[in-house]
This record gives C-alpha cells, structure tokens and sequence, in this order.
C-alpha cells in the first residue's frame, strides 16, 4: 500500500468515527462473542450459567462446545441463552473467536491442557488458542482439591493427587490461562461494572490473631473481605485455599 493509499484510509477512519460520534451513537455496534466450552463436569454450573447471563444481558454473544457427557444436563438449562452450537474444526472456530470462556473445567480437561494432550474437540479448542495467544478465560471450581463444592460433595483426596490438581492448576495459569471462581466468571471476564456490591457486613477488616495457628474451621467461618494476621501465625493450606476460594486478601501485619 502507498503512503497516499495509506493516509486516504486513516482520513477515512478518522472521518467514519466522526459521523458514528455525531449520530450520537445511533449506529449498530457489531454484537460481541465469545466461544464458550462445557466440560465434563457439573461443579460450578449454575454460578457459571449466572454469570453468562450477565454477559449476555451486557451484549455479548456465544457459541458453544459441549462435551457428550453434560450435553443431556444442560439441555433445559441453556434453553433460554440462545447459544448457538458452534459447527466445525478447531482451526474454524478459532478463526471466528479471540476469546474463549470455560465455565466447567474439568480435572480431565485441565490435566490434558497441562501436558499438552489434546484428543477431543475442547483440548484441540484450548491447544489451538493457546498457540495463537487467544485469551481464555477459566473457572476452576471442578479442578481446586479444595475447593468448597467438591468438599461438599466428599471428593477429599489425598496430599499427592491434590497436589497434582493444584499442579495442572499452576501450569495453566503459566501458559496464560485466566483462572476464576464460577460464582466470580463475569467480573474476571469483564471487570466490576458486572459484579454486585458485596454486603455490607462483608466489608469489615478483622485482625484475627498474632499468633497460633489459623485452620481451615477459622476460614469457613471468616466474614470478611480482608484477614489481617501476626507475622508468627501459621496459615495451614487448606485455609489458605479458602481464603483463596472466597476472595479474601489475607495481610500479614
């Protein structure tokens, strides 16, 4: 292209933001979209669901990817979304999207992303996003060892295979992954204007202790934003995922 080709065009540009700023916003924006893929797992799904609501509601447009085994679940539950099933390659689908959302995480999935296996339609997805630099955007309910649901549902296992889950975890972060809480999904994806105010009896800072050893019981019971500690206290790990898991800054005094 010519510097006269060059300098027309940015003349142009110049002259096409100018009519949509006088129609005072009148013209049609093109619809955002994002491509959105269910794994196998159900931990996380209606948190997840309402936060893709609030996207939508927000403008934005989705296509999906669902996996055999959750596609009978979330038959009724997505009725209402008008998702389009998205319909082709890998490569197609990543051609038409620049962001991807996974709003159910599986252990499997995420351990297949960890180690670069990538033999079914939502590994080859992520592989392939991953290579080309698309943002992906996760919610890791159904992978955390610790995590609340899976507590509640008895899945506790032992030190070595949590410490392989929260592994495949670390890895995804390193390659880019943006890892979020189902319940927290669309604030991670879009920033605060999204989230609801928290309450106000969740605003307090508290100082809980100078010394001792802070457990998990402690954190469950915790109602704060913000858990200020002596540097001698001894956070145990699982309170430290709590806290992590319910967006607690924790401050050492």
């Amino acid at each position: 292209m010519s510097i006269d080709a060059a300098l027309d065009r940015i003349l142009l540009d110049l002259l096409s933001d100018r009519i949509i700023a006088r129609m005072g916003g009148r013209a049609q924006a093109k619809p955002r979209s994002a491509l959105v893929l269910f794994a196998e797992t159900d931990f996380g799904i209606e948190a997840a669901l309402g936060q893709l609501q609030q996207l939508r509601d927000a403008g934005w447009a989705f296509e999906t990817v669902i996996a055999p085994e959750v596609r009978p679940l979330l038959a009724d539950k997505l009725a209402g979304f008008e998702m389009v099933e998205a319909e082709g390659r890998a490569g197609d689908l990543l051609d038409r999207h620049t962001i991807i959302l996974v709003p159910t995480l599986s252990v499997s999935l995420a351990a297949k992303v960890a180690l670069g296996i990538a033999d079914d339609p939502l590994s080859k997805i992520l592989q392939g996003g991953l290579e080309r630099g698309t943002r992906i955007i996760a919610a890791r309910d159904g992978v955390c060892p610790n995590g609340r649901d899976r507590r509640a549902r008895g899945l506790l296992p032992n030190a070595a295979y949590q410490a392989t889950m929260s592994g495949h975890l670390q890895t995804l972060m390193g390659y880019g992954i943006e890892l979020s809480w189902a319940a927290r999904f669309a604030v991670a994806f879009e920033g605060d204007t999204l989230a609801a105010a928290p309450p106000i009896a969740a605003q307090r800072l508290i100082a809980v202790r100078t010394e001792g050893v802070f457990g998990l019981r402690e954190a469950r019971s915790l109602n704060a934003t913000e858990l200020r500690l002596g540097h001698a206290v001894i956070v145990t790990p699982a309170a430290a995922e709590e806290l992590r898991a319910r967006d607690i800054a924790l401050v050492r005094e």
